[in-house]
């Protein structure tokens, strides 16, 4: 993803390049650039609490489940202690409500699991949507920047390669607008 991310901004930034010597180039980092802006900033932490809340209600709805089971567990140890000395009545009453548990149980813990299934796929589409947003907001505040500066070509430094080593150690002459483009993102917010 950040390999075809870069390959679009070094497209985008390129234009009709016909001496490579006359090229004004420069470097940004669009992760420190995720992590500097309020608004992505601002993002990542309603996401944050959106998976804690998550997280809390089905850590709740485990509890609910558990006490079920451990109701069930100790019915159980009852039951083996004492049946012989239950009348049947007693044990059929004690069977219908050990079955009743473990049906309720075994669905409450069908409902959790449809509950966090569906709960985490909206939360990735939504972190899908806002960092497809963000990046675009990004994006479109680098080509506009490039073009008021007359840069040709910019060049994304953050992304690495699958070995974890940058995609670039070095560019000789790149001014990196990183900073800059952070700094025009939050102003673009206060206004």
């Amino acid at each position: 993803m950040k390999f075809f991310i870069l390959m679009a901004l070094i497209v985008a930034f390129s234009g009709n390049l016909v001496n490579a010597g006359d090229l004004r180039i420069a470097s940004v980092d669009v992760r420190k650039i995720f992590n500097g802006w309020q608004r992505s900033v601002q993002a990542k932490e309603k996401i944050e609490k959106t998976r804690e809340r998550l997280e809390r209600e089905n850590n709740e709805r485990l509890a609910v489940i558990n006490q079920y089971r451990m109701e069930r567990s100790k019915m159980h140890q009852i039951f083996k202690a004492h049946s012989k000395t239950m009348s049947q009545e007693d044990r059929d009453k004690m069977d219908v409500k050990f079955r009743s548990l473990g049906r309720d149980a075994l669905a409450l813990e069908q409902d959790r699991r449809d509950f966090f299934r569906k709960n985490r796929r909206m939360m990735m589409s939504e972190v899908s949507s806002q960092a497809k947003l963000i990046l675009d907001q990004i994006t479109q505040l680098i080509r506009a920047y490039a073009e008021e500066k007359k840069i040709d070509m910019v060049v994304e430094m953050g992304g690495d390669t699958t070995r974890n080593v940058p995609l670039f150690l070095h560019l000789e002459g790149a001014e990196d607008i990183t900073n800059e483009i952070i700094k025009r993102l939050n102003q673009m917010d206060e206004n």
